[in-house]
């Protein structure tokens, strides 16, 4: 079957139509999924999923001629979702064994080769991977990586501009002298070593002559593609796990495909699944550091608010009422002319404390001496069953008894029986 039908059938429930889909295409998923992860399990679970969310999901699929590309689509969503912050693909590099079989000369290219792929960022790799060893060009490679395809065009063009600046001499070098006579005698000079200014003018006469430039294109995805590390081997039992999986219908079986159909989500128009967007390690930095400001702004804040709410609680704490109580306020209360306790007198804010607990309400306020005349000590009003009695300060020593009320301070009427209060001076402190 082609892939037209292979995709109808799966949309209709077919299983056979699932296990050609998986035999035609598992075996380099898994080699894709293996060089993204390097982990056997891990890239096993992932193809296993890509095709749980291809029974479940390709039905939506607009041009099912692009099977192909969406199953990889799928299977680096899946790749991304288990990187956990980690680059895609190994360390070409690291792998410098040199391959059984391999003369100097090979070892050698193999080594250069494979340390200028380690060279290209994470993304620039993949886009090699896909596009040299699996297949993947123009409009398909940009559905994979999920994006446009002037983007994904772009990607291509400089990811093999930078291959070429650092192998294009040595493959020119290697395989162009026989085809080009000014090559020839270029080299002619030299030992076989390629140093940093035979590099360039070995560069600069590739960019001039056709034949060499020409050369050196085709030469560059041989060369690649022999510099990259050997795809993984396919496991013989993933198959069969994978039929077991999506034929099975207990209900911890549906649930779990369930949970990957909708993980998977969600689809374009186009029936192609939203790239996942891999979470670098620098971003997972600045967001653990954004959290940790987050939380501090957060703690300061509610210190804040808990400190706002206990001065507001204790207002005579607060400095405007320390401010407050050294102000000379005199309070007005006018007298009761019945005689009887009525509502208690009401005390302005800026009235000093009252009058300690072991005063006498009957006697009245005990004498106090009068502060300095920059600060003189203000009046306070105290409800209590008997009429109150309120001196005015003075600066002088004897205080002068005032026998009429004023607006700027209040004289109360003692009891017939009762002798006006002496105010007794003593000195100030």
């Amino acid at each position: 079957m082609d892939d037209r039908e292979i995709v109808a059938a799966i949309a209709s429930g077919d299983l056979a139509a699932l296990a050609d889909a998986y035999d035609q295409y598992a075996e380099s998923l898994y080699g894709y999924c293996h060089w993204m992860l390097d982990d056997p399990a891990d890239a096993a679970e992932a193809v296993q999923d890509t095709f749980v969310v291809a029974a479940g999901k390709l039905g939506g699929l607009r041009d099912p001629r692009k099977l192909h590309p969406w199953l990889y689509a799928v299977a680096r969503n899946e790749c991304h979702r288990r990187l956990r912050g980690t680059q895609a693909g190994p360390d070409e590099a690291a792998d410098t064994a040199d391959v059984p079989g391999d003369d100097t000369d090979r070892a050698e290219l193999r080594r250069r080769v494979r340390s200028a792929l380690s060279g290209l960022p994470p993304g620039e790799r993949e886009v090699l991977e896909l596009e040299l060893r699996h297949d993947l060009h123009g409009a398909d490679l940009a559905a994979v990586l999920g994006v446009s395809r002037n983007q994904a065009h772009a990607l291509v063009v400089r990811t093999r501009g930078q291959l070429e600046k650092d192998l294009g001499a040595l493959l020119v070098a290697r395989t162009g002298r026989r085809g080009c006579r000014a090559l020839d005698t270029l080299l002619a000079d030299t030992d076989g070593r390629l140093t940093a200014v035979m590099r360039k003018r070995i560069s600069g006469h590739a960019d001039q002559c056709e034949v060499c430039g020409k050369r050196r294109r085709s030469a560059l995805r041989n060369a690649a593609l022999f510099g990259m590390a050997p795809l993984a081997a396919l496991p013989g039992w993933l198959r069969e796990d994978m039929l077991r999986l999506c034929s099975d219908y207990s209900q911890l079986t549906l649930a779990y495909r369930q949970e990957v159909t909708l993980r998977a989500e969600p689809f374009g128009p186009n029936g192609f699944p939203r790239a996942v967007r891999p979470s670098r390690p620098r971003a997972l930095v600045l967001a653990r550091i954004a959290a940790a400001a987050g939380i501090v702004i957060a703690v300061a804040s509610a210190g804040l608010i808990t400190v706002l709410a206990l001065r507001g609680s204790h207002a005579p704490h607060s400095l405007d009422a320390a401010r407050a109580s050294r102000r000379p306020v005199t309070s007005s209360a006018p007298a009761d002319p019945a005689g009887s306790a009525g509502a208690p007198t009401r005390v302005p804010p800026t009235a000093s404390p009252p009058a300690t607990a072991g005063q006498d309400p009957a006697t009245g306020p005990a004498p106090s001496a009068p502060s300095a005349p920059s600060a003189p000590s203000a009046t306070t009003a105290k409800p209590s069953p008997s009429p109150s009695k309120t001196s005015s300060p003075s600066p002088s020593p004897t205080p002068t008894p005032t026998p009429t009320p004023t607006p700027s301070s209040t004289t109360t009427t003692a009891p017939p029986t009762t002798p006006p209060p002496t105010s007794t001076t003593t000195p100030p402190f």
